[in-house]
């Protein structure tokens, strides 16, 4: 008897196991999702036309700005990829070519003609600080 005592119990600690709750699953059953369900892409700098303030934000400020109508200035290293990304970071990762290190956002309609300073180096270009302004979406 004692074998099926011990069955039982690995069976109900077994059954237990499979209907608790995972990670992704939300704490009451109003059937929430999670704040990952539904979420977009990455956010991007849509630049726009404007006064440039100095110091902008750095990409982690505008990382963690919401995404509104709200125009800011963001300051940081710029990085054009061979593919043609453009990415604005919080730091220069030490190599050579540079890279793109620490925090980043994407960057969209910046016109590259008017960025002072752009470096290019095995089909990599850059710049090493640059203050942009649009909104963050």
């Amino acid at each position: 008897m004692s074998n099926r005592l011990i069955v039982a119990l690995l069976a109900a600690f077994a059954l237990s196991a499979c209907v608790s709750q995972g990670p992704d699953t939300p704490a009451d059953s109003d059937d929430t999702p999670p704040a990952s369900v539904g979420a977009g892409a990455e956010p991007v700098l849509m630049i726009a036309e404007g006064e440039v303030s100095e110091p902008g934000l750095s990409v982690a400020d505008a990382l963690g700005h919401q995404a509104t109508d709200d125009l800011v200035t963001v300051t940081g290293a710029l990085f054009v990829d061979a593919d043609g990304t453009v990415r604005l970071c919080d730091a220069i990762a030490e190599s050579f070519p540079p890279q793109c290190g620490g925090d980043r956002i994407e960057v969209r309609g910046l016109d590259l003609r008017n960025v002072a300073d752009l470096q290019e180096e095995s089909g990599v270009q850059w710049s090493e600080s640059v203050t942009l302004f649009g909104s963050v979406e």
